[in-house]
């Protein structure tokens, strides 16, 4: 049985903690895995943490964490424990559930990042993942190397989000666009040549390290080394954390300018997305035609006016042959009916001088 994690299971996650594999490698790098502490504040505080799922079974468990900050369409797989080699049967059943849950808080696409030499790989792919991007890890620790020819790079403000937006669409693919967003300018750093952005790193700060995530045109290829070195000596606060730079493998030839600048490799990672939503393609159905004709049924008019009207001008027919005057009231009782026979009626009686006559005895 899968369950949200609760009280009960807080041995358990501690037991298997140190026996999981975090699926995300910024998170894993900069920050660490704590999953007991993720699993206690989303339990403690809906909102915060990492939703924890259990699955127990004769004395057998696998728990698994998902991140998915609300309103975005990605979520990611975090932390499943333990590794699929000493898992029972219930690590697929575990990361199934968590798609569940990431469709359920709005998410369109579940992400993993996993080394396709592990078993995870081929279990998620059962799952329903699939690769829709490669990724390399390089590591630099210690004292950054001396910087000989900086460049004129500087934070991203406001003004640069067409720019980013504009150098995201046109050097990665249309299938990492569907699935990954544009990334937050106000994280990183930018370069431009001739007002137009040529360079943008997509910088992150942890306790453990820092994460750097380069986007370069290709016309920044000559000056890929010096951007990076610009952009490592420019970061505050370093206090000797290690650096790790993700290379995605449309951007494979950085690779090289890394290992020239004395970054360690640290291995390659298959990024996985299982699809939550379904693109609709069937075109919208028009409304049936109604059957025989419509009924045109008139309006029927009130005759209420024309009769008033008929027994005026009979009234002043009447009129002109006796000699008497007949008051219309079409200067001071605009809107009311004219009054017949010279009288007002019942509701407005009056003498010449405008008071009101005594009542009549009951």
């Amino acid at each position: 049985m899968i369950r949200f994690f609760d009280w009960r299971d807080m041995g358990l996650v501690k037991t298997l903690g140190p026996q999981g594999v975090c699926l995300h490698a910024e998170t894993g790098l900069i920050h660490g895995a704590h999953p007991l502490q993720e699993a206690l504040l989303a339990y403690l505080m809906p909102g915060t943490g990492a939703p924890t799922l259990v699955w127990r079974d004769n004395g057998h468990g696998t728990f698994g964490q998902l991140r998915h900050r609300s309103g975005d369409e990605q979520a990611h797989v975090l932390f499943v424990a333990p590794q699929l080699s000493a898992a029972a049967e219930g690590w697929l059943p575990v990361v199934e559930r968590l798609a569940v849950e990431a469709a359920g808080r709005g998410a369109h696409n579940l992400i993993a990042e996993v080394s396709e030499d592990g078993a995870e790989f081929e279990a998620l792919r059962t799952a329903g993942f699939a690769v829709y991007a490669r990724q390399s890890l390089w590591k630099l620790a210690g004292t950054l190397p001396a910087m000989h020819n900086p460049v004129p790079l500087h934070p991203a403000g406001s003004a640069d989000v067409i720019g980013v937006g504009t150098l995201f669409t046109n050097i990665v693919p249309r299938l990492v666009q569907q699935v990954e967003p544009v990334p937050n300018h106000r994280r990183g750093y930018v370069m431009k040549r001739s007002d137009e952005l040529i360079a943008f790193l997509d910088v992150r700060r942890g306790p453990l390290g820092i994460w750097v995530e380069p986007f370069l045109h290709p016309e920044a290829y000559d000056l890929s080394e010096a951007l990076l070195l610009t952009c490592l000596h420019g970061i505050p606060n370093r206090n000797e954390r290690p650096v790790y730079v993700c290379v995605r493998r449309y951007q494979d030839w950085l690779q090289d300018i890394l290992a020239q600048a004395g970054f360690e490799a640290m291995g390659s990672q298959a990024v996985m997305v299982k699809r939550l939503v379904k693109r609709v393609t069937e075109p919208l159905r028009s409304l049936p035609a109604m059957e025989g004709k419509v009924p045109n049924t008139p309006t029927p008019i009130s005759r209420v006016a024309k009769q008033d009207h008929e027994q005026f001008a009979a009234e002043l027919t009447r009129s002109a042959k006796s000699g008497r005057r007949v008051k219309t009231y079409a200067k001071t009782h605009h809107g009311r009916h004219p009054c017949l026979n010279g009288r007002h009626s019942p509701a407005h009686w009056g003498g010449a001088d405008g008071r009101q006559p005594h009542r009549r005895p009951a």
